[in-house]
């Protein structure tokens, strides 16, 4: 088997893995959230062919958080950006979303409802990414 595989993967492959797992272990999936999933996978860079590779094997994918928590504030950012410059995805929805995607990449599930507000709030503020780290970073300062 070639190297093929790791070298076209997305950087984000591993958190929207536990993002689908997460998805869809209840069974009780709607189509508004398989097409958003492959929106998601869209926006995150995620090929067709790796998107298949995925949903094919979503289950089986461990959930693994980025390393560090700087990582995951910036691959959060990320969904952050995409999920609010969505103009589908509004109020309620898009904090669930964000809490569950939040969850599926390591963030403390007590935390959870926090960093989403905070990060809705510095988004609407234009915040860059350093400041958004520093803030998150800082909130409980």
């Amino acid at each position: 088997m070639s190297s093929q595989n790791d070298h076209s993967r997305s950087q984000y492959h591993d958190a929207f893995s536990a993002i689908m797992k997460i998805t869809f272990r209840d069974g009780d999936t709607t189509e508004d959230e398989k097409v958003f999933l492959k929106y998601l996978a869209t926006k995150l860079g995620i090929s067709d062919a790796e998107y298949k590779t995925i949903s094919d094997n979503y289950m089986k994918q461990a959930i693994e958080a980025p390393y560090t928590y700087t990582e995951r504030l910036e691959n959060f950012y990320k969904v952050v950006q995409v999920i609010y410059e969505d103009k589908d995805i509004e109020g309620k929805h898009q904090s669930m979303w964000l809490e569950r995607m939040a969850k599926a990449m390591g963030f403390n599930p007590s935390n959870v409802q926090y960093i989403v507000a905070k990060s809705l709030t510095l988004f609407k503020d234009g915040t860059d990414l350093a400041s958004y780290k520093e803030a998150i970073k800082n909130m409980n300062s």
